[in-house]
């Protein structure tokens, strides 16, 4: 379970409820993110991704993940695709492609002033978050999840190296069975990158939930639960 860009591994709380009892799932943390983050300096998060596999003795998984987590998880696959067995995208993002994040640069600004809090608030108070603002409950644990993000990516202080920055035209290569979710009230930008993955992927399938926005695994638990569960069935 691969989380998006600010939160961690907490993200995935309504999935080990649902689905924990079923399945091994294994949570990490992506260098940088997380209330232990450290500040890593150059960092390869698809590699992580395989260093925490390892390390739990997974040689296979299905990799499912969020916004960011998206590309690190395509990004792990395209270098090793024989350790997975599907990939469940949602709300990906893809590199190469316009994020479309308005709050980006404020954010940026804020936390190389030394002003990390006032970034994370504005953070959570950008469009990615509208939808999710709906549920009083869940937006404020997911905040809380934003307020303990130290801001590395912004200031510098941890750096993203993918393996692939413009993975589009090696999508067609990647041949593992993928669903790519997003909730119908996503950013048009999110939407247009969901659109280029499932058109490139060969074994790509697309699911909208409706009335819900980027956090698709959080607005729509049970939906996203039911599809990822059926999913994972049909894989095997």
């Amino acid at each position: 379970m691969v989380h998006g860009f600010a939160l961690d591994a907490r993200m995935w709380r309504p999935q080990v409820e649902e689905l924990g009892a079923d399945y091994r799932m294994l949570l990490v943390d992506l260098p940088g993110f997380g209330p232990q983050a450290r500040e890593v300096g150059n960092v390869e998060p698809g590699k992580e991704l395989g260093r925490a596999m390892d390390a739990a003795k997974l040689p296979r998984a299905h990799l499912v993940a969020s916004s960011y987590g998206a590309a690190v998880a395509v990004d792990y696959a395209l270098q090793h695709p024989e350790r997975v067995a599907s990939l469940v995208l949602a709300a990906p993002m893809l590199l190469g492609r316009r994020m479309g994040i308005d709050s980006w640069q404020r954010c940026v600004s804020l936390a190389n002033e030394g002003d990390q809090p006032t970034a994370a608030e504005v953070w959570l108070d950008d469009d990615l978050f509208e939808t999710l603002r709906h549920d009083d409950d869940l937006f404020e644990e997911v905040r809380q999840i934003v307020l303990d993000y130290a801001g590395g990516h912004w200031t510098g202080k941890v750096t993203s190296l993918w393996s692939e920055p413009d993975p589009v035209p090696r999508l067609k290569s990647l041949t593992v069975p993928t669903l790519i979710v997003s909730g119908e009230q996503d950013l048009p930008s999110f939407m247009l990158m969901a659109e280029a993955y499932a058109k490139a992927m060969p074994s790509a399938r697309r699911e909208i939930i409706q009335g819900v926005g980027h956090h698709v695994s959080l607005e729509a638990a049970p939906e996203f639960n039911e599809l990822l569960r059926r999913f994972i069935a049909s894989v095997r």
